[in-house]
């Protein structure tokens, strides 16, 4: 039980860094749509991508866990589709300047976004899932 009340708490924390990382991500004021988020990536990380991974076994293992970043693509147009009320919208990235290194600015469409947020996803859930578990 503990267990998948921790992997709640990340996928609240994926989603709320994810949120808060890229702000045009729109989910409405309805309290509905952060739980299905939030629960979809919670189902997602704990029942079907272990399902998935075994399954595609042999693919999974040549493109070194890509099957998560689609999964979760597949989750995130499911829920720009069906959830009138969440909407990515383009991003416009001003650039920055970490200690020298410097990132230039960039814009980035509306699928490009929506492939932005979802790479991050899928990092963010790996991080914690190596961090955590």
């Amino acid at each position: 039980m503990r267990h998948y009340l921790k992997s709640l708490i990340l996928s609240a924390a994926v989603f709320y860094i994810v949120y808060s990382f890229i702000p045009t991500i729109s989910i409405g004021t309805n309290p509905k749509n952060i739980l299905l988020i939030i629960g979809g990536l919670f189902v997602i990380s704990q029942i079907i991508n272990p399902v998935f991974s075994l399954v595609l076994l042999p693919i999974n293992l040549i493109t070194f866990g890509l099957i998560s970043l689609i999964l979760n693509g597949v989750f995130v147009y499911g829920l720009l589709r069906f959830l009138p009320d969440f909407v990515i919208n383009p991003y416009n990235f001003h650039g920055a300047n970490f200690q020298g290194i410097i990132i230039p600015s960039m814009n980035f469409n509306q699928i490009t976004t929506t492939i932005l947020v979802v790479i991050i996803i899928t990092f963010l859930q790996k991080i914690f899932h190596l961090i955590f578990e």
